[in-house]
Order: C-alpha cells, then sequence, then structure tokens
C-alpha cells in the first residue's frame, strides 16, 4: 500500500529546477499526482491531452492536477508545448517519487505489444513521440492524496498507454 508520508519527504524540481516537497501538493487541497513515463512519451503527451477536458471537473471536486515526469526539468517546456498543459509540472529524475509511489519500471513492461496499437491510434489524432525524455523503462501512474496524506486511489500502469482515464480519478474523487 503506497504511504503518502514515504512520499511527503520528496523533492521533485519545477519547471526553473528549485526544489518543491511533494507533501506541499496535498497539505491543503486533495492533489492528483499523474506520473508520466518521460516528456517525448506519445502515450503521456496524449495523456496530458486528454486530462485537459477534465481539469474543470477535477477542480469543481477540490483537487489539483499535478504533473511529474522522469526527466529533468529542461524538458518540461517542450512538454508543455507538445501538449497545452497549464497546470504544474515537475521533474523527479532520480525516480524516487515513482518508487516510493509503487510504480512499475520494466523492459518487458515498455516493451508490451499491447502498447503498440495506443500508439498508433495516438499518432492518427496527431499526437508524436518525441526522443525519450527521462527513463524509457519507467512506467506511469496516478495517485490522488488527500489532505492529511491519505491515498485516495492508486493506479499504476502496467505498460506504456495503460493510463487512468478523467473518468476514473473523478470517479476517486
Amino acid at each position: 500500500m503506497v504511504r503518502a508520508d514515504d512520499l511527503a519527504r520528496l523533492r521533485v524540481k519545477d519547471e526553473q529546477g528549485a526544489d518543491v516537497e511533494l507533501g506541499a501538493l496535498w497539505r491543503d487541497r486533495t492533489a492528483v499526482l499523474v506520473f508520466v513515463r518521460h516528456f517525448g512519451c506519445i502515450h503521456c503527451r496524449a495523456h496530458a491531452v486528454g486530462l485537459q477536458k477534465d481539469l474543470a471537473a477535477i477542480a469543481a471536486k477540490g483537487a489539483d492536477v499535478h504533473v511529474i515526469g522522469s526527466g529533468t526539468p529542461s524538458f518540461i517546456a517542450g512538454f508543455r508545448e507538445e501538449t497545452g498543459w497549464t497546470g504544474p509540472i515537475y521533474s523527479d529524475a532520480s525516480l524516487a517519487a515513482y518508487r516510493a509511489a509503487e510504480l512499475k519500471r520494466s523492459v518487458a513492461r515498455t516493451l508490451d505489444p499491447r502498447s503498440l496499437g495506443k500508439a498508433l491510434a495516438f499518432l492518427r489524432d496527431g499526437h508524436r513521440q518525441g526522443r525519450t525524455q527521462g527513463d524509457n523503462w519507467q512506467q506511469g501512474g496516478v495517485l490522488v492524496v488527500r489532505p492529511g496524506g491519505a491515498v485516495a486511489w492508486h493506479h499504476a500502469s502496467d505498460r506504456p498507454g495503460d493510463n487512468a482515464t478523467g473518468a476514473q480519478i473523478l470517479a476517486a474523487l
């Protein structure tokens, strides 16, 4: 079971490279932590674009969405430009937060053939795969963390493209 107190002490980097303590993200409001594989990942870019449609509904339920990628802060601007993401984005190049969130990391999971069909669909929708901008073998996931640190919901992606939907996140809220 993921423990938010393990996550709370960890630090990620904001766009300017400044340290941000993860626990500060859910101190006053519920935080939806969206961990993307890396900032060039087509699945992750499509996920961010898809979640944009649900941001108002998520905010209406008292939560803020925070994207965390495995690359360095230097990749955040490109991810923002590719996705149009307007909310906060952080980097965790050390993968410490990914480990504490109990997210999966594996070559076999990354090369799972089921992710190819989704990638082709995303290409048809106009999304593009970028160069690897972070850890290629790291999988993503989503955590919903309430003020006080209770993890209300945890989704660990099994493979690229196994992303939590906006509807799943809203149901968890």
